[in-house]
Parts: C-alpha cells; structure tokens; sequence
C-alpha cells in the first residue's frame, strides 16, 4: 500500500521529470505563447514576487490567471489576463495560467504552471511553447510544470507547511467559489492540520501604491487618450452619429500611441449620456445635445479613465453651462481635499455637499471615483486612507433623462504626501476652455 508521504513524494518526483523533455525544435524570438514577460523584465516580477512572498512568511498561496473566454464564434475576444496574476508574473498571453509560492522553501519558492499543449488547437490559435529552458528563460521562473500537476505540488507544499494563504478575490455568497479557495478546502479535507490564512488584502494593498514604471505607461495612456478627446472636440458636427465619433476618437488612440482600449468606449449623445454605461452608440448627434465621451487608451496594459462633456454645436446653452459648472465644482471641491492620508469618503462628501447645496444630489447617482492602473478599476481599499503615489479617478456628474442630459467630468489623480496632481491635463475642462478650443475648429 502506498502511504500518503509516499504519494506526495511521488508527486514532486513526477513533476521534476515534467521537466525534462527530449530536445524540440522551437520557434524562433518573437514567435510561441509566452512571448515573454510584459510591459517589463523578468526581473520586476521576479521582485514583486519577492514583495508578496517577505509579507507572507509562512505557508502556501495560490494565484490563478483568467481563463479563455468560452465562446460559439470563430474568432474568441481579445484575452483579458487576471490582474493580479499579471502584476505578479507578467504572463500575459497564457489563459488558464497558475503561480504558486511558496516562501518558507529553501530550494524553490515560487512556480509557475500552464496548460499542457494541444498542437491541434494550435494550428487554429498560436503556437506555444514546450516545457524547457526557453520557457523558464521567458518568464523568469526556474520551475515551470503544467498545470495537471497543481494538486500533488500544493498538497507536497501544505503537507510541510500547514498554512495556506488565501490572496483573492472576496466574492458575494452568491458568486462562485474562488477557485484558490476552492482547492485550499480540499487540500485542507485531506491533509489533518492544514488552516486557510486569510491574506485578502495584500494585494490591493501592494498594487494600490504605483511603482515609477508604472506611472510612466499610465502618463502614456493618458497621451494617446487626450488626443483622442481633442479630436472628438475639434471635428464633432451635428449630423453624425455616435458610432462615427467612437471610430474617431479610438482611431485617434491608436495613432497617439495606444495599445488597446482601457475599457469599452461610453459615446452618448443627449438622452443616450443619461445611461452611465451606455455603450449601444446607436444614437445620432443632433444640435442642441450634449456629448459625453467616457473613453481611455491604455499602453503596456495600464489604462487611464477620463471623460468630458461637451456641446455638439460648440456652444453650451445657459442652462448647460450652468450645469456644467456645478460639475465642474464638485470635482474640484473634492480634489482640493485629495492628500496622502485622507479619506476618500471625505472626498465625496465634499462632492455631495457641491450638488446638496444647489438641489441637485438626487441626480449624481455613483460613486466619486476608484483607483486606476493595470486594471482601471484598480485594486485599493478605500476604508483606510489613501497612501501616497496611488492614483484616483474623480467624477462627479448629474443625469436626467427626462431633460435628455448627462454631465460627467472625470480625470485621474496621483495623490502626493501634500496634495495631488490632476494627470490628465491638456483636455478643456471648464465650459469656458471647452467652447474656446471647439471655436478654433470651427473657423
């Protein structure tokens, strides 16, 4: 009979010999999944891990990148890795991708698994790579298993270590059980002494604070994203649609030097900006309406969040402008409280107190804003106050459909040890800077 040390042995044998492969021909650089790491160097992953693993200590965490998205159509959407799994390791063209660390280990700490290859199904996707030193040297892990192999390594893991440390994400009780978790409880069932650690909040903690790199590609963002809102300003008439300022506006990212889209793009003209996520863009541009434009590029992966509204005619009528205005007031009432050590609930309520006093709260009906970064709604704990050097949206707006309207204003902040820095600078904002600049296109 095999006892249970025996089989756990036996696990970590087999995944040593996973290893070692006969020799293959490989594709050339530039070519089989993963590419490398991205937006940088093995090496900056390799130190974030580190981070993670000196705040850890003890025991045993999980993290699982995105799967593919399942789908009937012939071509699958673009893949969207797990953010944290993608700050940590910067595997990012690898669906169904699993790191483990393992902090107290002397030898090897830290793994990385992904899916065993079908080349079959790589002649319809891409080519990945084998098991081997290239594999190892693109991603920067010295051990590199697939994922078959995740129990017996996890269960050979916790069966020295009895702790299990649980990352995320915190899901309602309605959602499906994380699958970190899931696999904690049974490994937890089946080796007496293991205890789940709850560590929930460590990665929003580590990722809410922006490295300078990090910075750096959201700055990027931001450019490619400012002349995308400039054009939609410069060339907007009434009589086009919103899918034509849409393609204007994304065309524009790209040509500034945006890699993608940091979400789906919000167009909405008159009654169409009342819809917070509005993202039909079938409506038309008409004179008199207001144009609300909710879009951002990202670069490297890091996205930015900015929106304007502007007058499709180029000149707001009094009622719009005064509307406007009181917009435009809430936000800065609330950036002027934006500091290194505040709440951001004070910064809400210093919004809320600008659309109070005027009658108008009833009609700002979400929240002020989010953390922004690899993801652009960035993790980050909004019940403690904000650390220096991470970066916030404020947005406040008003909506009524009946009145066929929505105003929102929204730019990304970098909070400072004595204030904040708007980033996203260079877009009229004030209606008085919005007419200014649509008058220079229109002569």
């Amino acid at each position: 009979m095999v006892d249970r040390r025996s089989l756990l042995a036996g696990s970590l044998a087999s995944l040593t010999l996973a290893v070692r492969t006969p020799a293959q021909v490989l594709p050339p650089p530039g070519y089989g999944a993963p590419l490398g790491t991205s937006p940088f160097p093995p090496e900056v992953f390799r130190e974030r891990r580190r981070r993670v693993m000196a705040e850890l200590k003890t025991g045993v965490a999980v993290v699982y990148g995105a799967n593919e998205v399942q789908t009937d159509a012939a071509v699958a959407p673009p893949f969207q890795q797990n953010g944290d799994f993608a700050w940590l390791t910067g595997v990012v063209d690898e669906p169904g991708a699993i790191l483990v660390l393992a902090p107290e280990e002397r030898d090897y700490q830290e793994y990385l698994l992904l899916p065993s290859r079908n080349p079959e199904a790589e002649r319809w996707g891409q080519e990945r790579l084998p098991l081997g030193a290239e594999l190892e040297r693109r991603t920067g892990f010295r051990r590199v298993y697939r994922t078959a192999n995740l129990g017996g390594l996890v269960a050979s893991l916790a069966e020295r270590r009895k702790e299990l440390r649980f990352l995320g994400p915190i899901v309602p009780p309605t959602a499906p059980v994380p699958p970190a978790l899931d696999l904690y409880q049974k490994v937890a069932a089946r080796i007496p002494g293991v205890a789940i650690r709850d560590d929930s909040g460590l990665m929003a903690r580590l990722r809410f604070v922006k490295e300078p790199r990090e910075l750096e590609l959201m700055r990027k963002a931001i450019d490619a994203t400012r002349r995308g809102h400039l054009a939609a300003m410069r060339q907007v008439r009434p009589g086009w649609t919103e899918a034509q300022l849409r393609d204007l506006v994304e065309a524009e990212f790209r040509a500034g030097g945006g890699a993608g889209l940091a979400y789906e793009s919000i167009v909405g003209s008159g009654r169409n900006a009342a819809s917070l996520h509005y993202i039909s863009v079938t409506g038309p541009i008409r004179a008199g309406d207001l144009v609300l434009i909710d879009a951002a590029a990202s670069v490297g992966g890091y996205a930015c969040d900015v929106t304007r509204t502007f007058p499709a005619t180029g000149r707001f009528t009094p009622e719009q402008r005064a509307l406007h205005d009181l917009v435009l007031q809430a936000q800065e009432a609330a950036a002027a409280k934006l500091k290194a050590g505040v709440y951001y609930e004070d910064l809400s309520e210093a919004a809320k107190d600008v659309f109070r006093r005027a009658g108008r709260i009833d009609d700002f009906v979400h929240g002020l804003g989010h953390p922004v970064g690899l993801d652009v709604h960035d993790p980050g704990d909004f019940a403690k106050p904000l650390p220096a050097n991470c970066v916030v949206t404020i947005e406040p707006g008003l909506y009524v459909q009946s009145q066929n309207y929505g105003i929102r204003i929204e730019d990304d902040y970098l909070v400072t040890p004595t204030g904040c820095e708007r980033m996203s600078t260079g877009i009229p904002r004030s209606a008085a800077e919005i007419e200014a600049f649509m008058a220079q296109g229109r002569t």
